[in-house]
């Protein structure tokens, strides 16, 4: 008779469960349906879906229809605020177009509420816009308008975030790397400008194409932001699907970690193409839509595996 020292159990299988929720933002597949977005989503395993913020471009009925179907959430609301679109300019110098930029968020966060979804993502400076208002090339003037600048920007966040508290909304400011805009630039700068706020419904949303630029330590970044990170957008380091640059993605899984991050990991990966508005419309960029989606998330759960995340409890 073997002895029970010889005998061994076998080894308990232990589930590696996903450790983050995933998402696309809508706006990268162009004017496409928004059926074909949800059908290529959950083929695909993902979460949720972003949706761009045109309120008149989205049926709330119809989105709460594919919801259901696709089994996706809204994640947020993604901000359309664009230079040269004045009038959505946060920090316009010119009272009206300021008003008007806040009046346009107002109406992005009754989309966020009407779809269910708890974030509106803002851009405090309108991205194409690198340089205040009238600003040349004498530094003390830039200095004092973008100053004057970043003031009104505060106001109007401040203004539009009472509006969003009312409805149980979180308002998440992105900053954008500093050739796109010059107001908000870093994680620092994030957490800055929403300490200037000083509302507790405005956080904080980072994107890894402009990290790479601007955050010389991505987990430093991250721990910075810590609990006022609400919302990711994700990237490679040359703005296409997720393994296809050079980011360390492994480094900001592990640092998201560390800081308890629940929030969606929301992809936005982009053609190889001097302006993605033009690039996401071209059939030869159109044709990859599908791999890009099933590669980024596949690649992310691969890193996940590879942490070796187990459940906890």
């Amino acid at each position: 008779m073997i002895g029970s020292q010889h005998l061994r159990r076998p080894a308990a299988e232990v589930t590696v469960v996903a450790k983050f929720k995933y998402a696309v933002s809508n706006w990268i597949y162009g004017g496409e349906d928004l059926e074909l977005t949800y059908r290529r989503l959950h083929r695909a395993g993902f979460d949720g879906v972003e949706l761009v913020g045109e309120p008149d471009r989205h049926d709330p009925e119809r989105v709460l229809a594919l919801n259901r179907q696709y089994g996706l959430k809204v994640t947020s609301v993604l901000s359309w605020c664009l230079w040269p679109i004045a009038s959505r300019d946060l920090a316009h110098p010119d009272r009206e177009m300021r008003r008007q930029a806040v009046e346009y968020i107002a109406r992005n966060v009754d989309l966020a509420v009407a779809v269910g979804a708890p974030i509106v993502v803002v851009i405090p400076g309108p991205a194409g816009r690198p340089a205040p208002h009238g600003a040349g090339e004498d530094a003390p003037a830039w200095q004092r308008l973008a100053h004057e600048e970043w003031q009104l920007a505060v106001d109007s966040v401040r203004t539009a975030a009472d509006y969003a508290r009312e409805r149980g909304v979180l308002l998440a400011v992105e900053p954008i790397n500093r050739f796109e805009s010059y107001l908000v630039n870093s994680a620092v700068h994030g957490v800055a400008f929403i300490n200037a706020v000083g509302q507790d419904n405005v956080k904080l949303h980072l994107d890894t194409f402009h990290m790479h630029i601007e955050d010389p330590d991505i987990g430093e970044a991250i721990r910075l932001a810590g609990p006022l990170l609400v919302n990711m957008h994700l990237s490679d380091s040359n703005r296409q699907a997720i393994g296809r640059g050079h980011f360390d993605f492994r480094g900001l899984l592990r640092a998201l970690r560390t800081i308890d991050y629940s929030g969606y990991l929301v992809l936005e990966p982009l053609p190889a193409h001097p302006n993605p508005f033009v690039g996401n419309r071209l059939e030869e960029h159109r044709a990859r839509w599908d791999d890009d989606a099933a590669d980024s998330i596949a690649c992310l759960r691969g890193l996940e595996r590879g942490l070796g995340w187990r459940p906890s409890g």
